[in-house]
């Protein structure tokens, strides 16, 4: 089963698998457009959350769509 997460500074949330194109979208635009997306998360405990990011004062987002083999899965 795949991970796909958000990371904003310190926090971290999942994305559901059904959600994941949406969550991109709108992280990009957000970022583009320096407004605020309303992002459909999943927290640690895997429970839905609304996440507010405001693309005009976030620094970074990482986005980790769990894609290929992570370097130490690598044979």
């Amino acid at each position: 089963m795949s991970r796909k997460r958000v990371i904003v500074g310190q926090s971290e949330w999942a994305i559901d698998e059904q959600d994941v194109e949406s969550v991109v979208d709108q992280i990009k635009s957000a970022l583009d457009k320096g407004a605020v997306a309303e992002l459909p998360l999943l927290d640690g405990a895997g429970r839905a959350v609304t996440v507010y990011l405001n693309g005009k004062v976030v620094e970074s987002v990482v986005v980790d769509l769990d894609r290929g083999p992570r370097p130490s899965e690598i044979a």
